[in-house]
């Protein structure tokens, strides 16, 4: 319900960051077109770099601005908006429960399925990566973080192929936290290396990967190449010194996590290959007057 509710916004807040292309550049098809824009930014040179006109533009430290925002808020503020959060909350609880929803299903591997097993088996304050097509835009709309800075992705610039790096880099940063990185086959493709990397540095990770057999951000199917095959990362990992392990059916994904986190805590990187369903794609709104 995110998507409505950016669309039916008639003031949307920016605070601290760029309009990219990750919220659209706040721009219409996503965002309403006569919706007023206010941004709080600390750096007032910032403001300029926006593809879209900024209405209220506000200079500051945004913690100081938005506690001076909710002292002046109308206490009937709440009351005024309850019917249109009312209709956010249903229409999110309806989109949960039916077909395709962020439930379990069975059947072929669904990366809602995958995700959800990720999200009930995932410690609270783990650090998250994820990378990929589907399975990052999956994961953005079904799994939570709950502290701040531990979640990563390819951020707004889109540069796939950062997952396995990037959790690398958690683990040696903070070794005593569970680091997991959900990575699209492709995406995984292009530094599966660093998986060598981890292991020789003894950064015990846990990789899970999302092996939908191709690249699918290519719905005509024009670009060559996009066809990868269900390719074995498991035992490719399992030559590198990691724990490896290959799931077909939805029942076994919880038990092959549960096992490859006990060889995480003994001090193994681990790599859980999940085969998922091709034809699954997440949702997405494209922006063709901003992406190319």
């Amino acid at each position: 319900m995110r998507n409505d509710a950016s669309r039916e916004a008639d003031l949307i807040i920016i605070l601290g960051t760029r309009t990219n292309y990750v919220i659209g550049h706040a721009a219409p098809p996503r965002f309403g077109a006569n919706a007023k824009i206010a941004r709080i930014e600390i750096d007032p040179e910032e403001m300029g770099a926006s593809a879209r006109n900024i209405d209220i533009p506000i200079v500051g430290d945004c913690k100081s601005v938005l506690q001076q925002l909710c002292e002046a808020v109308d206490a009937r503020t709440a009351d005024r908006f309850q019917g249109w959060r009312q209709k956010l909350a249903d229409g999110e609880a309806q989109k949960r429960t039916r077909a395709g929803g962020n439930y379990p299903t069975d059947g072929d591997i669904h990366p809602l399925r995958l995700c959800e097993e990720v999200k009930n088996f995932m410690n609270r304050d783990a650090i998250l990566v994820v990378d990929g097509q589907e399975i990052l835009n999956f994961g953005r709309q079904s799994i939570p973080t709950y502290t701040p800075g531990h979640r990563l992705n390819s951020g707004p610039f889109g540069t796939m192929g950062v997952g396995l790096p990037f959790a690398v880099g958690a683990k040696a940063a903070k070794p005593g936290t569970q680091v997991i990185c959900l990575h699209g086959d492709g995406s995984f493709g292009q530094n599966a290396m660093e998986l060598d990397t981890a292991v020789r540095h003894k950064l015990p990770l846990l990789c899970i990967v999302s092996l939908n057999g191709g690249w699918t951000a290519d719905p005509e199917g024009n670009k060559p190449g996009r066809y990868l095959g269900y390719t074995r990362y498991d035992i490719m990992a399992q030559g590198l010194g990691c724990h490896g392990e290959y799931v077909e059916q939805p029942e076994d994904i919880r038990p092959a996590l549960e096992r490859a986190h006990k060889k995480v805590d003994d001090g193994m990187v681990a790599l859980v290959n999940v085969k998922t369903d091709y034809g699954a794609r997440a949702t997405t709104v494209r922006f063709s007057n901003y992406m190319t």
